[in-house]
């Protein structure tokens, strides 16, 4: 995308000639606003934002209101969601106007948190309170998306999209949703469409500046967001000018991308002026797996391939962001980054915290000739490990971590348990992480198919929900918080089909608790009756147990 001076103005004239005319405020220092503070914070200006909010003077609850959403969301933004809560508990009580801003700011700092439950419960009420809330939509998408519901979360945005196709806010929401399964590309696909249809819409510029910022275009961001500054003062939002001016002079200090905008137009000019990038890493060929274990005087196993760790370079950096350092359990906004250099190959996989909070179980195939091993927990808490033991009976293995997770993420001993034909099987994990990302682990939900694996494999089990590369290891848990198993592999359908011509329906294949327990030399014990839980609250409680599994040679 490269936008000329001369499409700007051309840009700026359908405004006028649309028949509303806008005067063209020159953006210089305002004085302080709530709009301007507003306008900042979504421009990510936060410093500035929080000296406008201490000029101003509340006066009255509504305004206190206003004021304290703001504060939450600039805790929102440098990733201290469990501070925002309070201010937007504090709005909620100071004033009804910002009703609805309130239980939208409860419910994207809930599901920062990794509760749910309350996300879900605070953006239904935010709807009810506002059904124009567009951003509660995007909470309750994720929040389906979490817990495996990927198909209904997408059903509801494109509903939303279908039925208001030229809000730019549903846009918005819809690009942050795509960007966030599928990385900015998918945003940027999203908001061009919008932009090419709808050339005035100043938001959709400056969130398409956002995303291909992320996605290293740095020339085509400042251009998207040097257009929404000229789009915002057309239509005198001086706030928002503003705080693009002082983005673009942020990351463009000398002008030079403006400065080309002006230069003369040569035969067949370049799209974008040079900007080092880092090379493409080539994705690496697939792991040679290795033949499951096969039982004496057997007939050979149907084929299997592995949920093998991921092997391949992990998502694009983010910029740096503050960590939060006291937040037991509680998810972190922005998770401790793992201590690998930008770029580099890893493999990855999962695990599960067991009881005492310095060991965890994975598969032996993800950590094997590896040497440095670290492991990042839902809640975003990142330890370096070392091999304890692998299994010679079991594709299993034993983790230590130098010192425990925060209380609380751990997997009693106690309520690991053996699968029963017919129950819950909810896999957790990081699949295929430069994909689904890598933040918090995803769910995805099947029964217990058969107790026993391939060719009746006595420590391994059949199960229905689905298996991705990255899930190896990941706890495989019931509808009551038991843990009946690890992930280890599915079938190779396609493997079948080549040498029978028979085609296979998908099924996964996960190690039973009782084998967990024979490698640690544990013995059972009866299994206590518990309650079922939703998904939701399952999530919520297993969060800070599930590990993601990195390692190099």
């Amino acid at each position: 995308m490269f936008v000329s001076r001369q499409a700007i103005g051309a840009v700026i004239g359908m405004l006028t000639l649309s028949g509303t005319v806008f005067a063209a405020t020159p953006v210089g220092q305002s004085a302080p606003t709530l709009e301007l503070a507003r306008s900042l914070i979504d421009a990510e200006q936060f410093e500035k934002a929080v000296s406008v909010l201490k000029q101003l003077d509340a006066g009255d609850a509504a305004s206190t209101a206003q004021i304290d959403l703001m504060f939450g969301r600039i805790y929102l933004g440098i990733g201290k969601p469990a501070k925002a809560l309070g201010f937007f508990e504090e709005a909620s009580f100071a004033s009804l106007d910002g009703e609805a801003d309130a239980y939208l700011g409860l419910a994207e700092a809930d599901l920062a948190l990794g509760d749910l439950t309350k996300a879900r419960r605070n953006a239904a009420l935010a709807l009810k309170t506002d059904p124009d809330q567009i951003a509660a939509h995007l909470v309750l998408a994720i929040v389906d998306q979490r817990v495996g519901h990927g198909a209904e979360a997408m059903a509801r945005l494109r509903k939303l999209q279908h039925e208001r196709p030229d809000d730019e806010n549903v846009t918005i929401v819809l690009a942050r949703y795509l960007a966030q399964q599928n990385g900015p590309a998918a945003g940027i696909t999203e908001l061009e469409a919008f932009a090419k249809r709808v050339p005035t819409a100043a938001a959709v510029q400056d969130m398409l500046g956002q995303f291909l910022w992320a996605a290293g275009r740095k020339q085509d961001a400042v251009m998207a967001r040097l257009l929404a500054k000229e789009l915002y003062e057309a239509r005198n939002q001086t706030g928002r000018a503003e705080a693009m001016a002082a983005w673009l002079k942020a990351v463009d200090p000398q002008g030079r991308f403006e400065q080309a905008l002006k230069a003369p137009v040569l035969p067949n000019p370049p799209k974008t002026v040079d900007i080092p990038k880092a090379p493409d890493v080539p994705k690496p060929p697939e792991m040679v797996k290795p033949a499951p274990r096969v039982l004496p005087s057997e007939p050979a196993p149907v084929p299997m391939v592995r949920t093998d760790p991921s092997n391949e370079p992990p998502p694009p950096a983010a910029a740096p962001r503050p960590v939060v350092k006291s937040m037991p359990i509680a998810a972190m906004q922005h998770p401790e980054p793992l201590p690998f250099a930008p770029g580099s190959q890893m493999m990855t996989g999962s695990g599960i915290v067991l009881e005492g909070g310095r060991q965890i179980i994975t598969n032996r195939h993800v950590i094997e000739g590896m040497s440095v091993v670290y492991v990042r927990n839902g809640t975003g808490h990142v330890r370096r490990a070392h091999v304890a033991k692998m299994s010679n009976e079991d594709d299993l293995a034993l983790l230590e971590i130098d010192k425990p997770f925060p209380e609380g993420a751990v997997m009693p001993l106690s309520a690991i348990v053996e699968p029963a034909t017919g129950r819950s099987a909810i896999v957790m994990g990081y699949p295929m992480i430069s994909i689904f990302g890598d933040e918090q682990p995803a769910l995805t939900e099947g029964i217990v198919a058969k107790t026993t694996g391939l060719s009746d494999d006595p420590g391994t089990f059949q199960l229905t929900a689905k298996l991705n590369k990255g899930n190896s290891g990941g706890p495989i848990f019931d509808k009551r918080g038991h843990l009946i198993g690890v992930a280890v592999g599915k079938v190779d359908t396609a493997g079948i089909y080549q040498k029978s011509g028979t085609l296979v329906e998908d099924m996964n294949l996960g190690i039973k608790g009782g084998r967990i327990l024979h490698f640690l030399g544990k013995t059972p014990v009866p299994e206590t009756a518990t309650a079922e839980m939703n998904l939701e609250d399952l999530y919520q409680e297993m969060l800070p147990r599930a590990v993601l599994v990195a390692a190099q040679k």
